[in-house]
């Protein structure tokens, strides 16, 4: 019944898109508001479909507490970017539900599809790169070379809160260069690990990923009726969809970004998943926290 589902998944993914686009088409006032987040979750169904056909394995068939789990952290994880977003002012959110019941909801769904999505991209990439000679050379997590990309990551951070117009580029660099280092100490995955063994398969599936969820994100978001706008410094020209053409290269590092991120916070909920009290404990803290930025979202960045 499982197996059955998760390839019967691939239809209700493709039937939630065409389904979205079609009521969008036709102007409802519903899907206006919510076709960024259908389309996504939609798109997810399709993409962990086709790598379960394909690998026999994907993230809803391995686990679904970790699927699940991987969705409630990438609100975390997004909402990183939008306290960096309060400072450096690269977007702002237009035309979205003045219900705050509805629009928080809509910003837990839609930052809830961030890691899933990327994690589903990359799956279905590794499964075609796997076998080609991708590799170019060994880097080796020396004590040098990691002292120096965890002390460059805070200076970019510091250097995006000081002078945020002039740095703002940092703040799609800072996460890898610091949480990179972090995780090699702590023993998690990283891609710097991958590179020791000469494997670049993870390295480039995971810059594909940026690039198609990057392409999808504009795309999707240049028809929705609630969606971002960007007023980047410098390179506020050439648009493609809502984003300026060289904005796309942020993806890239913000790829790398969202993995090592979320392999720090994953072997965290590993670590301490069988403690229930302090789990729920922690849930409780990341809602209230949630509520917060949200409604920070909601005073600065939102054009009501």
């Amino acid at each position: 019944m499982k197996v059955k589902i998760l390839r019967l998944n691939l239809y209700f993914g493709l039937f939630g898109l065409m389904f979205s686009a079609f009521l969008l088409a036709l102007n409802v006032s519903f899907m206006k508001t919510w076709f960024f987040c259908c389309s996504w979750w939609s798109f997810i169904l399709v993409m962990d479909s086709l790598n379960f056909r394909r690998r026999k394995a994907s993230p809803l068939s391995d686990s679904v507490k970790n699927f699940l789990f991987s969705a409630f952290i990438s609100v975390l994880v997004w909402l990183a970017f939008e306290l960096f977003n309060l400072r450096v002012k690269n977007w702002t959110y237009h035309n979205l539900p003045s219900s705050i019941f509805e629009r928080w909801l809509g910003y837990f769904v839609a930052y809830a599809s961030v890691i899933p999505a990327m994690n589903e991209i990359s799956l279905f990439a590794q499964s075609f790169l796997s076998k080609k000679r991708l590799a170019l050379f060994r880097i080796r997590g020396t004590p040098a070379l990691l002292k120096s990309w965890f002390f460059s990551g805070i200076i970019s951070i510091i250097l995006v809160i000081i002078w945020p117009r002039l740095f703002f580029p940092f703040v799609w660099l800072c996460f890898i260069l610091m949480l990179e280092p972090l995780n090699f100490w702590l023993k998690n995955e990283t891609l710097l690990k991958d590179l020791e063994k000469r494997d670049w398969t993870r390295f480039w599936s995971w810059l594909l990923a940026g690039l198609v969820a990057g392409f999808l994100w504009e795309f999707w978001n240049f028809w929705a009726g609630s969606h971002w706008e960007y007023t980047i410094p410098y390179i506020n020209f050439w648009r493609v969809f809502q984003m300026p053409a060289f904005g796309y290269t942020g993806f890239l590092p913000f790829a790398l970004e969202i993995f090592a991120l979320y392999q720090l916070l994953f072997a965290l909920y590993k670590k301490f998943r069988r403690k229930v009290v302090f789990k729920s404990m922690i849930i409780t803290f990341l809602l209230l926290f949630y509520a917060g930025v949200f409604y920070l979202i909601d005073t600065f960045t939102l054009i009501r």
